[in-house]
């Protein structure tokens, strides 16, 4: 019995430690993403770590997916929404690199994280530039024991929504497939 009342209470502690906080996932890569955008040039591996960091930060499945109409991702088989995802992180990781420079902060302030639940949480970091203050919001939801954004409020204007709203203009003229074909050719241009 007391075996037994150990065994459930280790594994309790497990699963409750299994995720960092995500208000301290946030901290640890947004500091290692300020020390690179702080440098006046990046090398070629210093840009291909921002991307890896960008990788490991997003849930692009979930972003990409609240890119899209309901409906209109519905009606998509597994192969083609699979190849909208990774269209679509390739883009997002390609022209986030390039615009990252605009999030430069002198100091960040993180309020703690409000949780819903257990599995899904907001994280609002204060940043400073030169004197003007930036406001950040992680959209966050835990992902096989690890904090992953998918979305990013920026003074109130929302990532996913934003693409949301771009991606319904192109569906009113173009197919699915040509969708994904506007976003690999993004991809590319960002690559460059």
């Amino acid at each position: 019995m007391l075996r037994k009342l150990f065994v459930m209470l280790t594994c309790a502690a497990v699963v409750a430690f299994a995720a960092d906080d995500p208000v301290s996932v946030i901290k640890k890569k947004d500091g290692e993403l300020q020390t690179l955008l702080k440098k006046s040039s990046r090398t070629a591996k210093e840009t291909e770590r921002v991307k890896t960091l960008l990788n490991e930060s997003f849930d692009f499945a979930l972003l990409a997916k609240k890119s899209i109409a309901k409906d209109a991702w519905a009606a998509q088989d597994a192969a083609t929404q699979e190849k909208f995802v990774a269209e679509f992180q390739r883009m997002v990781r390609n022209s986030s690199a390039k615009r990252l420079e605009l999030y430069r902060a002198d100091s960040t302030i993180y309020e703690p994280a409000k949780m819903k639940g257990s599995d899904e949480a907001r994280v609002t970091a204060h940043l400073w530039n030169k004197g003007k203050e930036s406001v950040l919001e992680y959209k966050m939801s835990l992902v096989n024991g690890n904090w992953k954004a998918w979305d990013l409020v920026i003074d109130d204007l929302s990532t996913a929504r934003n693409y949301k709203d771009q991606f319904s203009q192109i569906l009113k003229t173009k197919s699915f497939n040509e969708l994904i074909d506007v976003i690999s050719k993004k991809a590319d241009e960002a690559e460059k």
